[in-house]
């Protein structure tokens, strides 16, 4: 019974495996939270590996480097995109990030805030990528407001 249980297991990591998904719901429980999903590459708990490092989420200088401004700026507008359908599938991340963190050090160097702005406003049907992407100071940007120029 317990080996076909396993069995079962085995066969829905391989087609988690083959769908790329990141877990799949195993046969057998946890044992330490009863929790059925497992993660594909490692087969551990999805639940207790939560609960493991949840403490590091809140753990400001772990977490630095990836709560950047210029990150959560690109995260936003990328989700704001998305939400309005003007994000289209040949967007490099990357490259519009760079811009982000180009601004970012503009602003650092020289003193004045610089901002990143959409050539084409997206409240105009323009397209969140970096070929619609600028950066001006925060007193040009706010003056343009969402003025095609």
């Amino acid at each position: 019974m317990f080996g076909e249980k396993g069995q079962k297991s085995g066969i829905a990591r391989q087609q988690a495996k083959k769908n790329g998904d990141k877990t799949y719901i195993a046969g057998n429980a946890c044992k330490h939270c009863g929790s059925y999903e497992k993660y594909t590459s490692s087969c551990g708990c999805v639940g207790c590996n939560i609960k493991r490092n949840k403490s590091k989420l809140y753990d400001d200088e772990l977490m630095k480097p990836y709560r950047t401004k210029a990150k959560n700026n690109a995260k936003t507008y990328r989700y704001r995109t998305r939400k309005k359908q003007q994000m289209p599938e040949t967007v490099d991340n990357e490259k519009i990030l760079e811009f982000y963190k180009e601004a970012e050090r503009k602003t650092k160097e020289t003193g004045v805030i610089h901002h990143v702005d959409h050539i084409i406003p997206i409240s105009k049907g323009g397209l969140h990528h970096e070929s619609n992407l600028q950066i001006l100071t925060q007193f040009e940007n706010l003056s343009k407001g969402n003025k095609i120029i």
